[in-house]
């Protein structure tokens, strides 16, 4: 049976891989499983070739599926990322040289596109505009090195947000702030922002573990349909959660309206749930395209009402914690 190293694999996604893949799996991950797995899981840090190359030696490793990364948007510094998201994949490919290993799955970001004004296609050049993008398409450039190397496969996965039940991040934020009544549109709220379901994108990741039989780099981005405005989104958890859909507030009011928790922010260092740069994330327009993945023959299960429908109904077995 293939023996295959997760990255990351105690997080979100990764309990999602531990679930679906039928196969000897490695968890390399600096903490303990957040959802119940009978995998092995071993403490590991990407950044820590030594400890890497041991546990792969160890395993006989022979696929590598590199999920760990440095992603959030607060208490991360330019270095932080780059040493995980660029060298952290570098070890990956060094690793995987040293091993043999021909096969590593990598997840990237479309933030490596930056601040797009219209829909993002694999054929767009990558601008990033933020550290994070940065550091993942300098990551995309070492295992672009390494699958240039006869006989390597690289697959390079572009998701944007991704949600779904165990997601204790930026959608479980927004259902809890419907929820209870403190959410508001920006503006119009027009600004399509792609989300996709982590089952879906799972799900495609493996369908391309099993299919694609190119060697080479091999990139995709990945979203779900249909592609929701951030107002449909809101009114669309609104309804799951039978609760009035949020009204609009207009952005330079609700800009004004976080000035004192961005000076709050700047004296105590705390991540606040309110401030000016969280106002212009949620207003601007990340609306990237998929086609790509989906001409291979995959077929997502889910649609994003649905997938929202599921993680609504997590959140309200879970009591909204």
């Amino acid at each position: 049976m293939e023996n295959i190293l997760i990255t990351g694999g105690s997080g979100f996604i990764g309990s999602y891989f531990n679930e679906k893949l039928n196969v000897n799996i490695i968890n390399f991950d600096l903490r303990k499983p957040i959802h119940p797995t009978n995998n092995k899981y071993v403490k590991g840090d990407v950044c820590d070739f030594k400890a890497l190359n041991s546990v792969v030696k160890e395993y006989n490793v022979n696929t590598i599926i590199h999920l760990a990364a440095a992603h959030h948007d607060f208490g991360i510094s330019k270095e932080e990322y780059f040493e995980v998201n660029e060298t952290g994949t570098e070890n990956i490919c060094k690793v995987a040289e040293e091993n043999d290993i021909k096969k590593i799955v990598f997840y990237s970001s479309v933030a490596v596109y930056g601040d797009n004004k219209e829909p993002s296609t694999e054929e767009r050049a990558p601008e990033p505009s933020n550290h994070y993008g940065a550091s993942k398409l300098a990551g995309e450039a070492k295992l672009k090195s390494w699958s240039e190397k006869e006989g390597n496969q690289a697959i390079v996965i572009r998701p944007c947000l991704v949600y779904g039940p165990r997601n204790t991040a930026n959608m479980y934020n927004l259902i809890k702030q419907i929820d209870s009544g403190k959410f508001f549109n920006v503006g119009k709220g027009d600004n399509v922002k792609s989300i996709c379901f982590v089952e879906n994108i799972v799900e495609a990741t493996i369908h391309l573990l099993n299919t694609l039989n190119r060697t080479g780099y091999n990139f995709y981005n990945y979203a779900d349909s249909p592609q929701l405005t951030s107002k449909e989104t809101a009114n669309y958890i609104s309804e799951c959660l039978g609760k009035k859909k949020p009204f609009s507030v207009p952005k330079t009011l609700l800009q004004i309206g976080a000035i004192p928790f961005d000076i709050l922010i700047k004296v105590t260092g705390k991540n606040l749930p309110v401030s000016s740069a969280r106002v212009n994330k949620f207003a601007t327009e990340t609306y990237h395209k998929a086609e790509k993945i989906l001409e291979t023959g995959f077929s997502p299960k889910f649609d994003n009402y649905q997938g929202l429908k599921k993680m609504v109904d997590w959140y309200n077995s879970n009591n909204g914690k």
